[in-house]
């Protein structure tokens, strides 16, 4: 794909970096309210609420998703459009299980719990760039009608907000959606794109083994669950890796292991869980069979009952081809052409963005919030925070990228 080596000037982008300019504070304002403010998956009705009363503000129509957990609101500038598809963008709003260790006034007010994985930045980024939307609308300056929808889910981080977003009709009348995340490791400024493969599968899971308990002297009276589960877990980390074509990355983890509760006496069950992540399908099945085999074989050469449990599952994030070109062109025209940055490898971490590319194409790009002074902290760290400059390089990326999905000359 080749670079434009200047980017466009338009009255339109010139009014997106107006109004960014002098709504950036009211953008920050709020990033540090809802970061001030977390809630666990499965409790954000405040949060719901507070992203509900900022877009009633903006006059648009909100939509409650079930349990008051996650909205929709639209944005359809012209009646010739109202039956049209829409284009969405998605926010996550739920926060995680960590202590916020920063001393910051905007740091968490709920101990035990924080925005570690920037979710308070993506909400903010979907309402900054409805605001900038609806405002061109009221002024005149849109190019032509726009029909944009905007999704903030709950429960991302347990891989079950997007089914309920998809559940209560958040994908009803859209063709395509976009989506971002935060990313430490690259600078403010530089947005980072992949066709294909963003992310990978993730399937959690648990390993049961029952075994028959007894005296720590007496093993041979026993049935260790213990040393079937050693035996176990060194077999998934040994043969899933030999099972698989090796062209294709699998990753399999084991997370937690627990048995026992005397060092003298052996346990009658042990409890192993983990994750398994793949970017391919084929590899993703055959991971699965062997899996299915290894727990076979423990059971019969140690005779203990084993039980596998699949848990929380999320698919691949597959990027649309056509929808990455589209948001190409928007951080080249809207930011620079330096701010591109094209991702060589997929990240084996798993995103329930995935779930909406089962029903429409879409794509996610990756937003640096690395500055000098702040941002450079890994995510899911009770240190994680974000150079707050690129809340407005995301909303105006959005914005940008939502008026061309509907540039007459494209459809």
């Amino acid at each position: 794909m080749n670079l434009p080596t200047e980017k466009k000037t338009t009255p339109w982008l010139e009014e997106i970096h107006t109004l960014s300019a002098k709504y950036h504070e009211d953008w920050i304002a709020l990033r540090r309210y809802l970061h001030q403010h977390p809630e666990l998956s499965g409790e954000e009705t405040l949060t719901t609420n507070e992203l509900k009363s900022r877009l009633c503000a903006l006059q648009l129509p909100v939509r409650l998703a079930g349990d008051s957990r996650g909205l929709t609101a639209d944005l359809v500038t012209d009646s010739s459009l109202a039956d049209e598809p829409r284009l969405a963008i998605r926010g996550d709003i739920d926060g995680l299980p960590i202590q916020d260790e920063k001393m910051v006034p905007y740091r968490s007010c709920k101990a035990g719990v924080m925005h570690a994985c920037g979710h308070d930045v993506h909400a903010t980024v979907v309402v900054a760039a409805m605001q900038i939307l609806k405002e061109m609308d009221k002024s005149g300056t849109l190019p032509w009608p726009i029909a944009v929808r905007a999704v903030l889910q709950p429960a991302e981080e347990i891989s079950e907000g997007a089914l309920h977003m998809i559940h209560h009709k958040a994908l009803s009348d859209v063709d395509a959606i976009i989506a971002l995340h935060v990313d430490p490791t690259r600078q403010v400024g530089c947005i980072g794109i992949r066709e294909g493969a963003l992310t990978a599968a993730c399937d959690q899971f648990e390993i049961q083994i029952q075994g028959q308990g007894g005296h720590g002297a007496r093993p041979h009276l026993a049935k260790d669950p213990i040393e079937a589960c050693v035996s176990l877990i060194e077999a998934l980390y040994r043969r899933i890796n030999r099972a698989i074509d090796p062209h294709h990355t699998v990753v399999i983890s084991i997370g937690t292991v627990q048995a026992g509760h005397s060092a003298n006496v052996i346990p009658d069950t042990a409890t192993a869980s983990g994750t398994l992540r793949t970017l391919h399908p084929s590899a993703r099945r055959k991971a699965l069979e062997t899996i299915d085999v290894i727990c076979e074989s423990v059971k019969q050469e140690f005779g203990v009952d084993v039980r596998l449990k699949w848990g929380t599952t999320a698919p691949a994030v597959i990027n649309d081809k056509k929808l990455v070109g589209l948001i190409h062109d928007a951080i080249v025209d809207t930011l620079n052409p330096g701010a591109v940055e094209w991702i060589d490898v997929p990240s084996m971490g798993s995103e329930d963005f995935s779930f909406y590319l089962e029903h429409v194409p879409g794509a996610m790009f990756r937003l640096g919030v690395s500055g000098s002074q702040v941002g450079a902290a890994p995510l899911h760290t009770g240190t994680f925070d974000i150079d707050e400059q690129a809340i407005a390089h995301a909303a105006k990326l959005f914005a940008s990228t939502a008026i061309r999905y509907f540039d007459p000359a494209r459809r």
